[in-house]
């Protein structure tokens, strides 16, 4: 069986939460970004994880029609393309349930980066990132140490793979929400058993579900304007992708759909 082994437990509940009544209502596919609109509402976006040639990424309007839960199932796929439209799906449905909830509701807990908002907790740990994100500067400025755990390490990073050895003796560890697109999620969670884990970036699915799989906290981006998002991601936005039709969204374990 392909899909037997239990590190699937987190995905199989992702793709299992999703509306049945929920159709895939528009999709925009760009070099490395999916943008995934749901009939109830909400736009879900994931980053296409770089690879060598030979991917054939699928006509965007063939997609349209779908159960939006059979399109999260390719988040079960080892094609790259394929897993960020699965992964965009699933964020998709959770940003319908933010907005079903009212705009008012979410926005007591947006505004802040994820960073900024865990300044704190942060504050004379050992904190890990998984992913090199904008702005680490003001986590690096308090914690006791810091790392930068990527995949395609820039200067001062460490090769993702330090995450086997470092990561069980962290404090502190966000990971971005791309880990759940490469597969390695369950893996880092079982390595920061002891840490306080926050899932990071406009990927993130902000499911308070979540919190029962050693997760402390969700920082993701809620759109509520598919049409902007697309846009600019076709433009080649990367940064500050909030504020195109969405707002940054930072939830704890309180708070309940």
């Amino acid at each position: 069986m392909p899909f037997s082994s239990p590190k699937w437990r987190l995905y199989d509940h992702l793709i299992g939460s999703i509306p049945p009544e929920s159709k895939v209502e528009a999709v925009t596919i760009v070099t490395y970004w999916v943008a995934v609109k749901s009939s109830l509402g909400g736009t879900g976006l994931a980053h296409i994880l770089p690879h060598e040639g030979g991917v054939n990424p699928p006509d965007p309007q063939s997609l349209v029609g779908l159960d939006l839960k059979t399109l999260a199932l390719k988040l079960k796929s080892w094609d790259l393309t394929e897993t960020a439209l699965g992964l965009a799906a699933v964020t998709a449905a959770a940003n319908s349930a933010l907005l079903a909830k009212g705009l008012t509701a979410a926005s007591k807990v947006a505004g802040e980066t994820a960073f900024d908002h865990r300044l704190e907790m942060a504050r004379g740990k050992k904190v890990a990132v998984i992913g090199h994100f904008p702005r680490l500067e003001v986590i690096q400025e308090v914690a006791r140490e810091f790392y930068i755990l990527e995949r395609n390490p820039q200067d001062g990073d460490l090769p993702d793979t330090a995450a086997e050895y470092l990561l069980p003796s962290v404090d502190v560890v966000f990971i971005t929400g791309s880990s759940l697109a490469n597969k390695t999620l369950p893996r880092l969670l079982e390595l920061s058993a002891q840490a306080y884990v926050g899932l990071v970036g406009p990927s993130v699915p902000l499911w308070p579900s979540l919190f029962n799989f050693q997760v402390d906290s969700l920082s993701g981006t809620v759109f509520h304007d598919y049409d902007l998002i697309a846009e600019a991601i076709k433009k080649g936005a990367s940064t500050s992708l909030f504020r195109y039709g969405g707002f940054r969204v930072n939830l704890g374990p309180d708070f309940q759909l």
